[in-house]
């Protein structure tokens, strides 16, 4: 089967429950795992795979210290030490294929095309400094890069006309309290021209596609508010005209609480995210909520 662009939000989950349906399998022992990913399997629509980023942990406990070098120190770098790999693994089959091998450097951030056949994702070679796109076939084939510059571009997806949305360091900012490099988003179109889609002074993460075509984004407010308050859900149109908060407004849902790695889930009102505590925690690390988008963004 190709793959599905919906898969991708759920392949840390579903690789989960495949290793761990395969080690019932093994042990002899029962798994109840295996009625999970038969479900996740009818949810998916006939699709089997899911791709994944293998790599290392960031060291820093800061959401966002994940790319870039620290201000006073050109030489320390952010990202996670060690090589990388960028795979796809069959649901049913347990099968897992190697599409990108890097022993130095550095894969993250994969996302799928909507027609299956091609995966954009965030790589460092290694020997590099810096995070660009690029492009491979679903088969692992022509791998392509997309960015370059001494920059770094993270978290990409595709947007429905093909063009691609990504947080990248182009705005030329450092975090005024953590002296790490911003990211904001912008928009690389099939011609390869690139246009910033914001002028936030600090950072914008991991955008999504909403069903009625809108970027579902975090947005980070730094001006006259409490910095470590306000990690709120934005949506803007894929032009950047409209930015507007979705969730997490005038009562955020904790003193400190980062709200990141939102997606719509298909066929309901509803998306679902990471609800990350203490000014965000390194890779994310929180808790799995679901939001009702009716339910405007000041509802306790």
């Amino acid at each position: 089967m190709r793959l599905s662009g919906r898969s991708v939000w759920v392949a840390a989950t579903l690789a989960m429950l495949a290793t761990s349906v395969s080690q019932g399998k093994e042990s002899g022992a029962a798994a109840p795992a295996a009625g999970l990913l038969s479900k996740a399997l009818e949810a998916m629509g006939g699709a089997e795979e899911v791709v994944f980023a293998v790599r290392g942990m960031y060291s820093d406990g800061h959401y966002y210290a994940n790319f870039g070098h620290w201000s006073t120190n050109p030489e320390q770098m952010m990202y996670a030490p060690g090589g990388a790999k960028l795979c796809k693994i069959n649901l049913r089959t347990r099968e897992v294929r190697v599409l990108v091998d890097d022993p130095q450097g550095s894969v993250r951030d994969p996302a799928v095309h909507h027609d299956g056949g091609k995966i954009v994702f965030s790589y460092r070679p290694g020997g590099t400094k810096y995070f660009h796109l690029y492009q491979v076939g679903a088969d692992g084939a022509d791998l392509r890069q997309l960015t370059d510059g001494p920059f770094d571009d993270i978290e990409p997806v595709y947007l429905p006309d093909g063009d691609i949305v990504f947080p990248s360091s182009r705005c030329k900012r450092f975090v005024a309290c953590w002296y790490t490099p911003v990211a904001t988003l912008h928009r690389l179109d099939s011609r390869g021209n690139i246009h910033p889609l914001s002028s936030n002074i600090v950072h914008e993460n991991t955008p999504s596609v909403l069903p009625d075509g809108r970027i579902l984004y975090t947005r980070w407010e730094y001006v006259d508010r409490a910095p470590q308050k306000f990690h709120g859900l934005w949506t803007m149109h894929p032009d950047g005209a409209n930015p507007a908060i979705f969730f997490g407004n005038m009562q955020p849902p904790g003193e400190w609480l980062l709200l990141i790695d939102a997606k719509a889930i298909p066929g309901t009102d509803r998306i679902v995210a990471i609800f990350s505590p203490r000014h965000g925690n390194r890779e994310h690390e929180g808790n799995v909520m679901i939001l009702d988008a009716k339910a405007g963004p000041d509802r306790p």
